[in-house]
């Protein structure tokens, strides 16, 4: 830790231990990518190819093959790499030279198969991947608060509460930066102790460390249901560095870089022993370790996201939301009323495979030093 006037600066090292997905909004349909199989590439692995929008059309100008791309575009044919070897007589590495990232198909895509959308991860002006602050932000964020709220107990709380402002002036407007006309401290995001923790972008992660990676369900006894879906990860093991500022003009004291890792040690008791207890893990699950450890990202599910269960208590919380999914339209064929007799809502764990194992979407261990 740097300390310079009121400013004390930490280092935060996330490395993943499953694959972490954070989406960017955009996605690659099929004839947007180039599918290679272990057979094209003479390797174990098949890769994609995401190429580069404007060497691909100032060749197919060189070539005149502008109309060709026009009728694949708008045909049945989806296979851009027959496309651009059978009607544009590409040879494999001029296919290459158009490419602006290779990335590891991993277990989400395979030749046998009928290729996928690919929804995209975040990535800067530069075209490079990284971690927005603001997603390992919220993390600690709900870490941080989830803390907060077992330290006090669910008495007296109400899901009316959790759902209002009031609840934020409890746990979260806590700062008097902003002032009424009568002097009183206002109840709004001026006055959010966050302002004074920052996060950095992380440092930008190299296209070797990407992956794509399907989505598969499980229910609390183990069984699996593979998910139509694919997604741009990054791969387990990777580490990724950011810069934390606690701005001690506007945070409390007792917060420092060793409280908010005691806070998020007790989020991943309280996940294990409220939300992890009720599913029985799938077959070839990976064995991975909830300690130090964050969720983040797509994927990360339900309690990752909300204080609905550390909030009201585990029974009170499961009514409510059962209440609230059961008035959702999309969700109300998954017969959320049932959840009472299961014990948790929602009823299912999402997961994502790679070399073989199921790894629970966006887990990475943290430190903070």
């Amino acid at each position: 830790m740097i300390r310079s006037e009121h400013l004390d600066v930490y280092d935060v090292r996330l490395t993943t231990r499953a694959p972490l997905f954070i989406g960017s909004g955009k996605s690659y349909v099929k004839k947007e990518y180039v599918f290679l199989s272990p057979r094209v590439t003479r390797s174990p692995q098949s890769r994609v190819l995401l190429l580069d929008e404007h060497r691909l059309f100032r060749l197919l100008v060189e070539r005149n093959r502008i109309d060709q791309y026009e009728t694949f575009m708008l045909g049945a044919q989806t296979d851009l790499y027959q496309f651009l070897t059978a009607d544009c007589r590409l040879t494999l590495q001029e296919i290459l030279s158009l490419s602006r990232c290779t990335i590891d198909t991993g277990d989400a895509l395979d030749a046998s198969h009928s290729l996928k959308e690919i929804f995209a991860f975040v990535r800067d002006g530069n075209d490079c991947v990284y971690v927005p602050g603001s997603s390992l932000k919220g993390a600690i964020r709900t870490a941080f608060l989830t803390d907060a709220v077992l330290r006090e107990g669910p008495e007296g709380h109400t899901a009316a509460r959790l759902h209002s402002k009031g609840f934020e002036g409890d746990y979260i407007n806590t700062l008097s930066l902003k002032k009424d006309r009568d002097g009183v401290a206002v109840n709004d995001a001026v006055n959010s102790m966050f302002q004074g923790i920052r996060l950095s972008d992380s440092l930008p992660v190299s296209d070797e460390a990407m992956m794509l990676a399907g989505k598969v369900d499980a229910d609390i006894h183990g069984e699996t249901h593979r998910i139509n879906l694919c997604r741009e990860c990054i791969r387990p093991g990777t580490e990724l560095r950011f810069k934390l500022t606690l701005d001690r003009s506007v945070v409390d004291p007792a917060i420092t870089g060793e409280s908010l890792l005691g806070a998020i040690r007790r989020f991943d008791r309280f996940y294990e022993s409220c939300w992890l207890k009720h599913f029985t893990l799938p077959r070839n699950a990976a064995d991975v370790s909830y300690q130090d450890a964050l969720l983040l990202g797509g994927g990360a599910g339900y309690p990752t996201k909300t204080l609905t269960y550390p909030y009201l208590g585990e029974s009170a919380a499961l009514d409510e939301v059962i209440s609230v999914l059961s008035q959702i339209r999309a969700f109300q064929k998954h017969r959320h009323d049932r959840d009472r007799e299961i014990g948790i809502s929602p009823r299912t764990m999402k997961y994502a495979q790679y070399r073989g194992k199921l790894y629970p979407y966006g887990l990475c261990e943290v430190s903070i030093s």
